[in-house]
Formats: C-alpha cells, sequence, structure tokens
C-alpha cells in the first residue's frame, strides 16, 4: 500500500508557479515573428497552455516531455501545435538529436500538407535536417568546420543520418557531398522568403458623352 504525501498549499503554489512560467515563456514564443518558426497565432498559444497545464502540469517541464506531446500531437495531424512544442523544446536543448529530428519531421509534415510551400518553412526545415545529417547535434558536435571534417561519422547514428539525408534529397533534389560545405550546399538549395508584388494603376475611363462636354 502506497502512501501518498499530502498536497500542501506551498506545493500547489510551486505548480502554478511553474505552470504560469512555461506559459508566460510559450506566450511571448508566439508572440516573436521573426524567432525560428512561422507566425503563431494568440489561439494557438493558448491550445499549447492549456495543454502544458492538463499533461504536463504536475511533471518536469523539459524538452523530453515536451517532445512526447509533440509526438501525440502530430499523430492527430496537429502540425501546428507540434512544432510550437518542438520549437521550445529546441530552445531548452538544442543538442539533442532526437528533438531536433522530431522538429525537422513536423515542419516537413507541414510542408506536405500546403498547396503554395511557405519558403519560411521550407528553410527552416531543410537547416534543420542539414544539422542532423552532419552531426552538428549529438555526441559528434564540434568535429567538423562548417560541415566537414576528418573522421566525421565514425560515432555517428546511421538512422538518424540516413533519414536526415533522405528527407534533405526529397526536399531539395539531392543531399549534401562529403566535401560540400553547409554554406556551399545552403546557397544552392535554400529558397528566397521575399515576394515582390506588382500592380498598374488605371485612369477611370471617360464616357463619350463627358469627352464631348469637355470639347
Amino acid at each position: 500500500m502506497s502512501i501518498q504525501k499530502p498536497v500542501t498549499k506551498y506545493s500547489c503554489i510551486l505548480i502554478a508557479l511553474t505552470i504560469a512560467t512555461t506559459s508566460a515563456e510559450l506566450t511571448a514564443l508566439g508572440g516573436e515573428t521573426k524567432h525560428e518558426d512561422e507566425k503563431v497565432t494568440t489561439s494557438e498559444v493558448s491550445e499549447t497552455n492549456n495543454l502544458l497545464n492538463s499533461e504536463l502540469g504536475f511533471s518536469e517541464v523539459n524538452a523530453r516531455t515536451l517532445m512526447l506531446s509533440a509526438k501525440q500531437s502530430m499523430r492527430y495531424h496537429n502540425y501546428k501545435k507540434a512544432i510550437v512544442l518542438l520549437r521550445k523544446a529546441v530552445e531548452l536543448d538544442p543538442d539533442d538529436p532526437d528533438v531536433r529530428c522530431l522538429y525537422a519531421e513536423a515542419l516537413q509534415e507541414k510542408l506536405a500538407h500546403q498547396v503554395d510551400k511557405d519558403p519560411y518553412i521550407f528553410n527552416l526545415c531543410v537547416r534543420n535536417w542539414l544539422m542532423v545529417a552532419r552531426n552538428e547535434v549529438g555526441d559528434e558536435k564540434g568535429a567538423s568546420i562548417n560541415g566537414i571534417g576528418i573522421g566525421l561519422g565514425c560515432f555517428q547514428d546511421e538512422d538518424r543520418t540516413i533519414r536526415a539525408k533522405a528527407s534533405l534529397k526529397k526536399l531539395t533534389g539531392y543531399s549534401p557531398k562529403p566535401w560540400e560545405t553547409n554554406d556551399r550546399y545552403l546557397r544552392k538549395v535554400l529558397k528566397p522568403a521575399t515576394t515582390s508584388v506588382t500592380a498598374t494603376i488605371k485612369e477611370p475611363e471617360v464616357s463619350k458623352q463627358e469627352e464631348a462636354k469637355s470639347k
């Protein structure tokens, strides 16, 4: 028979502060349109806060718990919420290769469901997959310079690397060559994120009667 510890006033306050802090962080995260991802609406941030309050309110909020919640969101094809959660997970632990992989996967899934592919999401997805493919996260971080290094890949995770390279090939048409630097590869495959709009201003047509009066 297990004995549960009573919930004291101080433990309730601590839980409330944890939830409030996490919610505030996600609100700030969603409000920054120039952050690592897309524009996050107020309703989406509210949904994420509710998710944290209901599922993570009584556990430690870290990259792994956020990743588990993001996986659940992806099962229901809620990629917007998954991306918000994973973006926060990457912020908490940028060197976790599993978090980085799932983040890139969520971005790629969102692209797959877009008729007009968002170049910003595309570029972000490519950059994250490239970090995984070039082992710039995880145990081999720092073993290369701009993606190239001697003996790189001796301790790499083949599953992640193969998956990342396959995703890059699917997205861009080819995966980076062993001798190709990250900058060189990205210059070839990234899409311009800016668009230009042109318009022609037409003068109102003058009727024949008005034209005769003017003469």
